[in-house]
Order: C-alpha cells, then sequence, then structure tokens
C-alpha cells in the first residue's frame, strides 16, 4: 500500500551522479521502499529511479529481495553497535534505559528512511531471512529486557507486564522515522531527551522517592553520556568512520 514519507532523508545524502552504480541502485531502492512499499516497489522502478536500464541493473544486483534483507541486516547490526556504545558509561537502570532511548531515536531520526523499511518489511521477507532477522532483532531487544530487569530488581523502576513494556518502549521509539524532519523545529537531541522522559515515566522510575528524568540522568548520582555525544556515535556509525567525537554532523542537523 502506498505511504507517505515525511523525510527523505538517508544517513549520509549524496548526489546520485556522484555514487558508484551500486551504491545509485541501493540509494534508489531504498527511497523506494520507504516511500512506495517493498511490494508495490518493482524492478523498473528501481531502475528508472537509479538511472539505469532494467538489463544494466541485474548486472549490478541479484534481486530486490536480497537488497530488503542487507538493508534489514546492516540496520539492526549498526543499532545494537550504537546501543552497546551508549550502555558504555551509563551507571544504573534509569541511565541505562536512557541511553538506549536516545540511541533508537537518534538512529531513527538520523537514518529514518532505512529504519522506516527495516521496521515496517518483515513480513515481505523468505522464512530463512525473517529467521535471520529476528536473531539479531532479539540479540538487540534483550539489551532493552536486561536494563528493564535489573530497573525491577533494584526497585528504581515499577510497572506491570516486562514484555508489554519492552514492546511499547520500542514501538514509541520506532515511530519517529514516520514524522521526523530535520526541518522542523526540534534538534534530534531535543526529540531524544524527550522520549527519554516519556520512557522513564512509563517504567516508574523513581530514586529516593522522586521520579527520575532526563536532568538527573547527567547528574553525579546518574550518570550516562550525554545526549549529542550518543547522536555523534550513531552519526559516526552511519558514516562508518567509528569516531564519536561530537564533532560530528549530528550536531549540525536540526532546526532549518
Amino acid at each position: 500500500m502506498p505511504r507517505r514519507q515525511p523525510v527523505a532523508r538517508a544517513a549520509v545524502p549524496a548526489d546520485p551522479a556522484k555514487l558508484p552504480t551500486k551504491q545509485r541502485i541501493e540509494q534508489a531502492a531504498l527511497q523506494l521502499f520507504a516511500a512506495k512499499g517493498f511490494e508495490a516497489t518493482g524492478i523498473r522502478d528501481i531502475a528508472d529511479r537509479a538511472g539505469l536500464s532494467t538489463s544494466a541493473l541485474y548486472h549490478y544486483m541479484g534481486s530486490k529481495d536480497e537488497l530488503l534483507v542487507a538493508f534489514m541486516v546492516e540496520s539492526m547490526t549498526e543499532l545494537t553497535r550504537v546501543a552497546c556504545a551508549a550502555l558504555d558509561g551509563a551507571e544504573g537502570p534509569a541511565a541505562q534505559l536512557a541511553a538506549l532511548v536516545r540511541a533508537h531515536v537518534g538512529f531513527h531520526t538520523l537514518d529514518a528512511q532505512r529504519s522506516l523499511v527495516a521496521d515496517d518489511e518483515l513480513r515481505a521477507l523468505s522464512d530463512a531471512a525473517f529467521t535471520k532477522v529476528m536473531q539479531l532483532r532479539d540479540g538487540y531487544e534483550r539489551l532493552w529486557a536486561e536494563t528493564l530487569e535489573r530497573g525491577m530488581r533494584s526497585g528504581e523502576f515499577s510497572f506491570g507486564d516486562a514484555r508489554i513494556t519492552r514492546l511499547a518502549l520500542l514501538e514509541m521509539c520506532n515511530g519517529v522515522a514516520r514524522w521526523y524532519s530535520d526541518r522542523g523545529p526540534k534538534h534530534p537531541a531535543e526529540i531524544a531527551d524527550s522520549f527519554a522522559d516519556l520512557a522513564l515515566a512509563m517504567v516508574g522510575a523513581r530514586r529516593d522517592a522522586q521520579p527520575v528524568r532526563t536532568l538527573d540522568v547527567r547528574t553525579p548520582v546518574v550518570r550516562g553520556r550525554p545526549t549529542r555525544e550518543i547522536l555523534a556515535l550513531v552519526d559516526a556509525e552511519l558514516r562508518g568512520t567509528g569516531d564519536g567525537s561530537p564533532d560530528g554532523a549530528a550536531q549540525e542537523s536540526g532546526t532549518r
């Protein structure tokens, strides 16, 4: 079913004419999958968007199914690496949950197209590909499950069903890719902090009988990485630089 994608944002925007042919094909496919959906996108659509004939397209790629699987595997692998890096140095369940939310929201704002495709197109995968992608997802979601469990054991969190709580948190964060625009009034860091506050409220995070909020997570009492540092980690991962410096493009994007 055709759907609207409010922001045509790729992780590293580039002039298609300057890209190698294979990357041009991948960018075209990703844009179309995000805007139209996988099933509604044909090989001819990808060829036209990439500026190639259909016969030339097959010289550089196997099938659109292989492209979809590659997008999903890369997205989950990179998201998991960013989440693990964000958790490094986060002390206590509240700081850890805030770090996971900031990393997830940051990823879904800075790489909205691929995030949308990875979240929405599981139904289009073959059984073997579905199993592969779900194994990666299960590993990622385990980080959230363990954080929630630690919060409950320590008494910092108070919520009902752990599985429902985890899925609700993830769905809340996934939704950012549907509406975020870098032409909007909020910087990704502001959005990430707002979502972290919502997440802490959802799990009833408390310390010394007081609600814990993102401001508390940045104090010596509950330590965690600053939000813009986490966004720099996301940006570095998406660019393949491995450099989590806060001077990266994640600080530049936002309000126009």
